[in-house]
């Protein structure tokens, strides 16, 4: 989509200084300095944002020390590199059959639990059952699955009081 508004802007600005008009030329120089700073803008978003997902790490494994309770059987191991305090995440959860490269399992998790700077926290999490790729397994062994994740969102700051 982005893709789509700058070259109709770059084909306006070429119609446009074409003309040779001072106006012409006017409106193209105040359309490309509008556009050199929304994309200053949102370039600088987009690699704060990035800075921000690769501060939190996250590693997960089927794990029934960790986890001791059969309906949590998910460990997920949160590292805060950042030197602010995470206050929420989200990360999606794959699992793949052991030995296969398909998924089988695509969830969609969320946490609010503070996670201090320089901190790493262990959690268990459920799976949930609707995640899975049919044929759904009647028995659910998480350890007969490959898991993975990743970061999806990170919230700085102060938990917001209760």
């Amino acid at each position: 989509m982005v893709w789509i508004a700058a070259a109709t802007i770059a084909v306006l600005l070429a119609a446009l200084l074409l003309k040779r008009s001072p106006l012409a030329i006017g409106v193209a120089a105040v359309i490309a300095v509008i556009g050199a700073i929304v994309w200053f803008f949102s370039d600088g978003q987009s690699r704060l944002q990035r800075a921000e997902m690769t501060a939190v790490t996250v590693s997960v494994a089927a794990n029934n020390k960790t986890c001791a309770t059969p309906d949590r059987p998910i460990a997920a191991t949160f590292t805060n590199t950042s030197d602010q305090t995470v206050n929420r995440l989200s990360f999606d959860l794959l699992g793949r059959p052991l030995g296969k490269t398909d998924i089988a399992y695509r969830g969609f998790l969320r946490d609010e639990q503070v996670i201090a700077p320089g901190d790493t926290v262990t959690r268990c999490y459920a799976l949930l059952f609707h995640a899975f790729a049919h044929p759904r397994p009647e028995i659910i062994d998480a350890t007969k699955y490959e898991w993975s994740a990743h970061v999806t969102l990170v919230g700085f700051g102060q938990p917001p009081s209760s």
